[in-house]
């Protein structure tokens, strides 16, 4: 006979259906507290962070003097946020692991297990397997403040499918280490970004100095002020601007203001150049600066410059100009503009081409260490994901 209430991917060991019940049968609720603890953190949940100080994400604590109003959460036990999000559509479920007690909103639907593994509950929520009927349980849309229409009575019947105590555990520990080996890479890859950072402010003139304060042996004196337009050229006239609906498929980065919107098939400019937003730049105060190779094309919300022979280095100067703080030259209110006459007049100091060369090649072979360790941590993700996918039901 064969067995239909089992997982695609198992631990040795382990067999027999799971057994299918409605989660209120499984947990019992926890809500309010007494008010007899004292300074204890107030949480809330983040789709894509987990739990988060309310004072970390929204620079203070919202309860202010309605801490009564709040649930006591202990180490171990659980809460859904019903909250509609890119990330969790559906609402998430976040263990609590790193405080013995907390403060967490009222309005989450919070539990213990009676018998059963919290990591195993939050994973299988994680993998997104209950959100079909989560889904069919939504009376309206998204409330003004954000929560689905999912009180805790209709929570509570939703059914899931539980194996042993014992299996749960396994598994709830597997993707227990997993996610401390995610963390550890995206702490590695904080680690080089702030390292390039470091290197950036070291090797490039601060305000008010000719020379960096770190130097590759062999170069000596101060750097020259020029102005973008004596070093490069702007390729601005090659732009053009496609609708997306009236796109040709293909291989080439169709790029805008923020970056690559999609890949089409020919292209408007080819070798080595340095896309600055023009206008609907994503972030003023980390101004969209993209260095390219190859063919490319561009649309009419990025300039386009290319540097002069023997006078600058492409690679340099993308570096050179991420540096600069553009919210002096931008108009504008709401969607800022950088008029192209105001940018090829702004100064920059550089030095000698070799010396050019010799920095831009220090810091793409430190860009690749970092793209490549943002690999490997999408690859680790989708890897969880699959195991999401495979190891519940």
């Amino acid at each position: 006979m064969t067995k239909t209430n089992v997982p695609r991917l198992r631990f040795r060991g382990f067999s027999g259906e799971w057994k299918n019940d409605i989660l209120e049968n499984n947990v019992n609720f926890v809500q309010g507290n007494d008010g007899t603890d004292k300074g204890l953190p107030v949480l809330t949940i983040s789709a894509g962070k987990g739990w988060m100080n309310q004072k970390d994400r929204f620079g203070t604590v919202l309860a202010g003097n309605e801490l009564k109003n709040y649930t006591l959460l202990k180490k171990g036990q659980l809460s859904y946020n019903h909250g509609n999000s890119k990330l969790a559509e559906y609402g998430a479920v976040f263990c609590l692991r790193n405080y013995d007690k907390a403060l967490v909103p009222r309005v989450y639907h919070s539990f213990e297990l009676k018998n059963g593994d919290s990591n195993f509950i939050e994973k299988l929520f994680e993998s997104k397997i209950p959100d079909r009927q989560l889904r069919k349980l939504i009376t309206s849309g998204a409330r003004m403040d954000g929560l689905l229409n999912i009180n805790k009575k209709a929570f509570g019947s939703i059914s899931l499918n539980f194996p042993s105590q014992y299996e749960q555990q396994k598994i709830g520990s597997f993707f227990t280490r997993m996610d401390k080996i995610i963390e550890l890479q995206i702490q590695k890859l904080e680690q080089l970004k702030k390292l390039k950072h470091g290197y950036l402010q070291k090797m490039f003139p601060q305000d008010g100095e000719s020379i960096p304060r770190l130097r590759f042996s062999g170069f000596s004196g101060g750097w020259k002020k020029k102005n973008i337009s004596e070093i490069t050229t702007r390729l601005d006239n090659k732009r053009v601007p496609v609708k997306e609906q009236d796109r040709v498929s293909g291989n080439v980065p169709y790029y805008g203001a923020n970056g690559i919107q999609g890949y089409v098939e020919s292209f408007t400019h080819t070798g080595n150049n340095i896309l600055i937003a023009e206008d609907g730049a994503s972030d003023v105060n980390n101004y969209p600066v993209i260095f390219t190779k190859g063919n490319i094309w561009v649309n009419n919300h990025a300039h386009v410059l290319q540097s002069k022979d023997n006078k600058s280095d492409s690679s340099f100067m993308s570096y050179a100009l991420k540096l600069i703080r553009y919210e002096k030259y931008l108009t504008g209110n709401g969607r800022y503009k950088l008029n192209a006459d105001v940018l090829m007049k702004i100064n920059l100091l550089v030095p000698s081409i070799g010396e050019q060369q010799k920095i831009s090649k220090f810091f793409s072979k430190l860009d690749q260490f970092i793209n490549n360790q943002s690999k490997k941590i999408d690859s680790l993700k989708q890897q969880k994901k699959a195991y999401l996918q495979k190891m519940f039901i």
